[in-house]
């Protein structure tokens, strides 16, 4: 059931300590724990962040519960956030957002966007039954996330499994308008044929439109991350089971879209994060930067988490570093917030050893600015 979302205060602080140093870690980025893995709640991933009007930081996220299909994708899990007001050293008040609706399969994937006229817009995900439909939820707050209150969907109970899968986002662009990439196909989520749109709003979210359609060979165009670049143009990173990271480019704010170029940057079948590295006209993209493998369930492992650098606009990449590269972990479903000085919050899946569903926790790797000019 939708329904006006409540903050209720918490007495007890929960302080999210250090994870554990991990092999050919990088001093100058320090790593911090949102969400432990525990017995009853095995997997938390998929998150996003925003600054408050007060200056704090909210993350929102899904977290799975212990029982049936615990752990995985379609397992039980509902969305909750915590509040940081140390730009994303320690995170507190851990508060359920949205429960999943009775009969469905879960709630899953929000994005959080602070938009310029200040209001908080959430979305989320509600997988029907049997996870072969769903619901594109979106909630609005007016009172800096102290309450979210339901708007129209932006789609419901789709033919097919419409989703954004572990790199979900909800973005502004410089003329106001609201970009929601998204993928999915007909059947199943595991054996459907995917492509990937968009779709934008150019009323404040009341209502949307939907882009054309972006195909790959294989399993399709899968989990879009989109930036805007200096001469406003969108640039967009797909996940595919090709061979690495595909590109592909819209000059007219998301409606039409390019056919998908390889990037050059070798990876398997696995989320990337897309942005616009503040204060120049360069962009950086975070990926898998693992060895391709045909006869892998997934076309390669999920390490390392590399971080590549591009002033020409994603026509050539320049390799920064490593942020993690534990051969036997698994870093996926990345999200990236910049603070207003620079720094980056890079949110992502932490699961060792790689490919359980069983101990997954959501980890924040605090990147300081000067990290991307190789200082």
């Amino acid at each position: 059931m939708l329904r006006s979302l409540l903050l209720v205060p918490f007495a007890v602080v929960v302080l999210a300590p250090p994870v554990l140093r991990a092999v050919d870690e990088d001093p100058a980025i320090q790593h911090v724990v949102i969400e432990r893995a525990t017995k009853d709640t095995p997997r938390s991933d998929t998150a996003s962040i925003a600054q408050l009007p007060d200056k704090r930081l909210m993350v929102v996220y899904h977290k799975y519960e212990s029982g049936e299909r615990s752990g995985h994708d379609h397992g039980i899990c509902r969305i909750w956030s915590k509040v940081s007001d140390d730009d994303g050293k320690t995170w507190r008040h851990p508060r359920m957002l949205v429960d999943v609706a009775k009969g469905d399969m879960n709630v899953q994937a929000p994005a959080l966007l602070r938009t310029a006229g200040g209001d908080l817009l959430l979305v989320s995900l509600r997988a029907h039954s049997k996870g072969n439909s769903s619901t594109m939820c979106l909630f609005r707050s007016a009172n800096g996330g102290t309450s979210f209150s339901p708007r129209d969907s932006l789609w419901s109970r789709s033919k097919g499994q419409l989703l954004q899968g572990g790199t979900s986002s909800l973005l502004e662009l410089k003329s106001g308008r609201l970009l929601l990439p998204y993928h999915g196909g007909a059947g199943n989520q595991w054996k459907q044929k995917n492509s990937a749109w968009c779709l934008y709003s150019d009323d404040g979210g009341k209502s949307w439109k939907r882009s054309d359609p972006i195909d790959l060979p294989k399993r399709g165009a899968m989990e879009g991350s989109v930036a805007q670049l200096e001469n406003e143009t969108l640039l967009m990173s797909l996940r595919t089971q090709l061979g690495g990271p595909f590109l592909a480019r819209s000059s007219d704010e998301g409606r039409t879209w390019s056919k998908p170029v390889f990037s050059r940057l070798e990876g398997g079948e696995s989320g990337t994060c897309l942005r616009r590295l503040p204060g120049t006209s360069d962009v950086v993209l975070f990926f898998n930067n693992s060895k391709y493998n045909k006869d892998h369930h997934h076309f390669g492992e999920r390490t390392p988490l590399t971080c590549a650098r591009s002033a020409d606009q994603g026509k050539t990449w320049r390799i920064i570093g490593n942020i993690l590269a534990d051969p036997k972990a698994e870093y996926t479903n990345l999200d990236c917030y910049f603070t207003p000085q620079g720094d980056a919050i890079l949110t992502y899946m932490y699961a060792s050893p790689a490919w359980n569903r069983d101990r997954i926790q959501l980890n924040a790797a605090l990147i300081p600015r000067r990290w991307f000019d190789g200082s």
